[in-house]
């Protein structure tokens, strides 16, 4: 699945690059800046991970990549099944990584 970010989104972003200087995303691709976006789910790094898409397609950034840690404190294996189909979508490479930890309280 590949979507389109909406019109109102990509004005925002237009908006942000002027602030920071129009000319970043051409440094970026320039200097082959790499990206990595440590991805939770939440609010933040969604449209971080937006943003990146949005950079990626119209002014053709390196590809970021992805990475989610899962704790393996709370049991929200369904959360994180979508979040994997989810990310998936994006066509970025992408590391899942589980991590088991022995707590007792």
């Amino acid at each position: 699945m590949n979507f389109d970010i909406p019109v109102s989104i990509s004005a925002h972003f237009e908006s942000m690059l002027k602030r920071m200087g129009n000319n970043l995303p051409n440094h970026w691709v320039s200097n082959k800046t790499k990206f990595l976006l440590s991805y939770s789910g939440g609010k933040d790094s969604s449209i971080l991970l937006l943003f990146l898409k949005y950079l990626k397609d119209k002014y053709k950034i390196e590809t970021p990549h992805l990475f989610y840690l899962s704790h393996g404190i709370r049991e929200i294996e369904k959360e994180e099944s979508e979040m994997q189909i989810y990310l998936e979508n994006f066509g970025f490479p992408f590391s899942f990584v589980k991590k088991k930890f022995q707590i007792s309280l």
